[in-house]
């Protein structure tokens, strides 16, 4: 990956192996934007979808998350299909530890950030990467908790403390905190799709790229987000 993500604070983007993004946009609840969304100042609602790698690309660059959550992975990976989203900062809502329908899964809930990988309209396997510990089950939750297994080697979900200066205006010798969690999880995007991620994804130089996400898939029922998420950890 040559894009550093290390710096951006807020992160939303999920792909899917459909190789048409009009069904993509259907499935999600998206619309095309009758403005250029380069240009107009618009709401979290905003979407981009573009083709990338073996797929289509899901990006939020307006602080959303509904293309992250979970019936949007459980109508992605349908009929063959699979469904990879990556978040940080408020994208990760949906599966956070303290989110009322993730309590029997809160703790391989989202504190900082969440990776998930959806196939057959269920969760594989999801993790909050700021907390990774391959050896801990714990950890992970989901139908099939190794289902990534393949796509972890080489990765250091640790953050690291080196020296630099801190202190803003008046900046004085001090140690930075370095997080690797972000460029690992879009690691990971990169060798499930095929491709190297763009630079350009949540904002991509094209008209036609622009969507609003109009009518956002009901939420699950309680069965069904058990249905979906797995076996319960608590």
């Amino acid at each position: 990956m040559t894009l550093d993500l290390s710096v951006v604070e807020d992160f939303c983007t999920t792909f899917t192996t459909h190789d048409d993004i009009g069904t993509v946009a259907s499935l999600i609840g998206a619309l095309p934007l009758k403005v250029d969304y380069r240009l107009e100042a618009l709401e979290a609602s905003t979407a981009t979808i573009i083709r990338w790698g073996d797929g289509i690309l899901i990006n939020q660059p307006y602080y959303g998350y509904e293309c992250a959550g979970q019936e949007v992975l459980s109508a992605l990976s349908r009929h063959g299909h699979v469904a990879v989203c990556a978040v940080w900062g408020i994208a990760c809502l949906p599966w956070a530890k303290t989110s009322g329908n993730m309590v029997p899964w809160s703790e391989a809930g989202a504190s900082m950030a969440y990776f998930a990988y959806a196939a057959n309209g269920r969760l594989e396997v999801g993790f909050d990467p700021c907390e990774f510990d391959r050896t801990d089950p714990s950890v992970r939750c989901g139908w099939n908790t190794g289902a990534v297994d393949a796509y972890l080697h080489d990765l250091d979900f640790s953050p690291v403390t080196v020296a630099g200066m801190v202190g803003g205006r008046n900046p004085r010798p001090g140690n930075l905190t370095i997080y690797q969690h972000t460029n690992a999880c879009v690691t990971m995007l990169e060798r499930i799709s095929g491709a190297t991620f763009p630079a350009d994804a949540a904002r991509p130089d094209s008209l036609d790229a622009g969507f609003t996400i109009a009518s956002p898939l009901p939420a699950m029922s309680t069965a069904e987000f058990a249905h979906f998420m797995g076996p319960a950890q608590n």
